[in-house]
């Protein structure tokens, strides 16, 4: 079975990450999935961003957390000459829903309302429950926070995704699918074998090199994260 190609934060290799033009690029690229980061605003909306501030995407220095919601879009996204508008975690799974295309939801941790986060996504989720149905999409929270991921264990709604930073993890993590980063899979390439005898699925982040995505689809793994789907299609000669 081939692996399926996530966007990572969009089709971030082309647009501003994170950006609504960033994933609706993914959908044109033809990804088969979408990858995001979430946090919580002042006003506990949840918003699609990687850091914890501003700083690094805007001409602003503010923290996520202590911003509202209508403040944060008004922003525009600068990310190496890309320009892009901040998108709702609201925003991209309609589009998800709407595209028919996976979505890969990872919550930041620490932070400082701890396991807010999860108890928000789900509710959102629980929400277009039927709508995620009728749509066929499969939907997978994602954390490096073994806390994090046991929260969504045992909500028994969607399967969780662990991140794994260290080898090790993997034999201890009670887990259906572990995400791990392409250098130590390349560095450790009996994790893939490890997980197959327990019948476990591995995605792996971020993968942007030729030689890595072939790596990967030789080596059975069912999901490649990338900054760039369009390459990452044509190298693996999707349609």
């Amino acid at each position: 079975m081939r692996p399926k190609i996530f966007a990572h934060r969009g089709a971030s290799a082309d647009f501003a990450e994170q950006s609504y033009e960033s994933y609706a690029g993914a959908i044109s690229q033809n990804a088969d999935g979408f990858e995001c980061d979430v946090q919580l605003t002042a006003d506990r909306e949840i918003i699609c961003w990687h850091d914890d501030d501003t700083n690094r995407l805007t001409d602003k220095q503010w923290l996520i957390s202590k911003t509202p919601m209508k403040d944060l879009l008004k922003l525009e996204i600068k990310d190496e000459g890309n320009l892009g508008r901040p998108i709702t975690f609201l925003e991209l799974l309609q589009i998800s829903i709407d595209s028919r295309r996976d979505l890969l939801v990872e919550t930041k941790h620490p932070v400082p309302t701890k396991g807010l986060i999860e108890k928000l996504v789900l509710q959102e989720l629980k929400k277009r429950k039927s709508d995620i149905k009728k749509s066929g999409i499969n939907i997978n929270i994602m954390s490096f926070s073994f806390f994090a991921t046991q929260r969504i264990v045992i909500s028994k709604q969607f399967t969780p995704v662990y991140l794994v930073a260290k080898a090790p993890q993997i034999k201890y993590l009670p887990a259906e699918i572990y995400g791990v980063y392409i250098n130590l899979l390349k560095a450790k390439p009996e994790l893939i074998e490890l997980a197959h005898k327990r019948g476990k699925k591995i995605y792996v982040w971020t993968v942007n090199e030729a030689e890595d995505m072939e790596f990967c689809a030789r080596n059975g793994v069912a999901g490649i994260i990338t900054d760039n789907p369009a390459r990452a299609k044509n190298v693996l000669g999707y349609s």
